[in-house]
């Protein structure tokens, strides 16, 4: 496997440029936060990342998130976990995605596209079966994500709505605001920069977000040569990409 560090990419309106390297692996789902890294690969398998290489972690996902809140996954029967004291603890609620990017939030869909979040004392606290308690988000959404002052959605037909007024204490938040382009998913990075996906598998970064325009102003492509990807992190500096093939890129 080719391993060697090439210049991927150049953004030249953003005077923007990443050196990227393949990574060992090959993965399904990646996520990244606070500086650590999971992924899970094609058969369910979970992995973090320890140094340059992929440690196994017990268990069998279908998708794996880390944040403020701990390390979370949904089973591939909806069955929701967090790692508690080393171990998979079973948690309420049946998800099909879940997102701990936010500020100290969780939020997730299910297979019905119905989009659920739990406030800061409710995720944090939530060991066991009986919790967290969750609220519902008015929409219907095929993957939520969250950082440190907003949350995105993609819906079933691919269409992109910023969360605004998401806050630790009230994480449904108080309305959508519907963003152009047509994604697979959106993610949010731990610095708040967000980043999607579309159905061509092509990577695009929105540009212009700020206080008093959250949705940002418009989405700039990411060029890469021959290349087409399933999912994006990014956390630190560091961009995280799983090709459609399970190929694992690290940009900086």
């Amino acid at each position: 496997m080719r391993l060697g560090v090439f210049l991927l990419f150049l953004v030249p309106v953003c005077s923007w440029a990443l050196i990227c390297r393949q990574v060992r692996g090959r993965m399904k789902q990646i996520d990244a936060s606070n500086g650590q890294v999971y992924a899970v690969d094609f058969t369910g398998n979970v992995f973090t990342r320890r140094s340059d290489s992929w440690a196994r972690v017990p268990g069998n996902l279908r998708h794996v998130t880390v944040g403020a809140t701990g390390v979370w996954g949904a089973g591939r029967d909806q069955v929701l976990y967090r790692q508690v004291d080393g171990s998979w603890a079973i948690l309420a609620g049946e998800l099909t995605q879940v997102d701990a990017g936010g500020d100290q939030i969780l939020v997730g869909v299910d297979r019905r596209n119905d989009v659920f979040c739990s406030n800061k004392m409710a995720a944090v606290s939530a060991a066991n079966h009986n919790s967290p308690r969750y609220k519902v988000i008015r929409g219907k959404m095929k993957y939520y994500s969250c950082g440190p002052r907003t949350c995105w959605g993609v819906n079933p037909a691919g269409q992109v709505f910023c969360r605004l007024n998401v806050r630790p204490m009230s994480c449904t938040g108080t309305h959508w605001r519907k963003v152009g382009g047509r994604f697979l998913m959106v993610e949010v990075g731990t610095d708040g920069a967000v980043y999607g996906i579309d159905r061509r598998g092509r990577v695009f970064r929105r540009i212009g977000i700020c206080h008093c325009k959250p949705e940002g102003r418009r989405w700039v492509k990411v060029h890469f040569l021959r290349r087409s990807f399933r999912h994006v992190s990014v956390d630190l500096g560091i961009m995280w990409l799983v090709e459609r093939n399970g190929n694992i890129l690290r940009c900086r």
